[in-house]
C-alpha cells in the first residue's frame, strides 16, 4: 500500500513537472527583435535598400517574417501587461498596452505588406520611366520616393522602440 502511495505521488509530481512550460524572457525576446528591426529598417531607409527589398525574395521574405515574429511577441506582450495592468493599474502598463494597440492596428504585418507592394510598384514605374533627357525628375521621384518610405519605416520603428522601452520600466515579477 505504501509502495503504492509513493508511486502515485511519485507520478503526480512529475506530472505536473511536465505540464509547467519553461518561462520565456520576454524582455530579452523584444531587445532582439527590436535591434534586427532596427536593422532591416536602417537597411531600407534608400533607394538601394527599397531596390533590394523589391528585387531579393531572401531578404523579401526575411523582413515579413520578422514583423511577424514581432507583432507575435507584441501579443504575447499584450496579454502580460493587460495581467499586470489588471492587478495593479499601473500607468507604465497602460501606455505600453496603448503602444502596443497602436503598433498591432495601424502597422499589421498586413498594412505594411500594402504599403510597401504600393512603393515597389512606384520604384518600377520610376525605374522603367528613367532616361538620360529626364534624369532631373527621375532623382526628384527618388527622394520623394524615400521621403515616404523614411517616414513609414520611422513610424514603425518609433512604435517597436517606444514598446521596448516601456517593457524596461515595468516589473514583470
Amino acid at each position: 500500500m505504501k509502495n503504492l502511495l509513493l508511486i502515485c505521488l511519485l507520478f503526480c509530481g512529475f506530472s505536473s513537472i511536465a505540464q509547467k512550460k519553461p518561462e520565456v524572457d520576454i524582455v530579452a525576446i523584444i531587445d532582439d527583435l527590436t535591434v534586427r528591426w532596427d536593422e532591416t529598417a536602417i537597411k531600407m531607409k534608400n533607394y538601394q535598400g527599397i531596390q533590394e527589398f523589391c528585387l531579393t525574395e531572401k531578404f523579401r521574405f526575411k523582413t515579413i517574417e520578422l514583423l511577424d515574429d514581432i507583432h507575435h511577441w507584441d501579443t504575447t506582450l499584450y496579454f502580460i501587461v493587460q495581467e499586470k495592468f489588471d492587478t495593479s493599474k499601473d500607468k507604465e502598463a497602460a501606455a505600453t498596452l496603448e503602444d502596443i494597440e497602436k503598433l498591432e492596428t495601424e502597422y499589421s504585418t498586413a498594412n505594411f505588406k500594402a504599403f510597401i507592394t504600393e512603393e515597389c510598384g512606384i520604384l518600377k514605374v520610376i525605374q522603367d520611366n528613367f532616361d538620360k533627357e529626364t534624369v532631373k525628375q527621375y532623382e526628384k521621384d527618388i527622394r520623394k520616393f524615400e521621403k515616404e518610405l523614411v517616414k513609414y519605416l520611422n513610424s514603425i520603428t518609433y512604435r517597436i522602440d517606444i514598446i521596448d522601452e516601456h517593457i524596461h520600466h515595468l516589473d514583470f515579477n
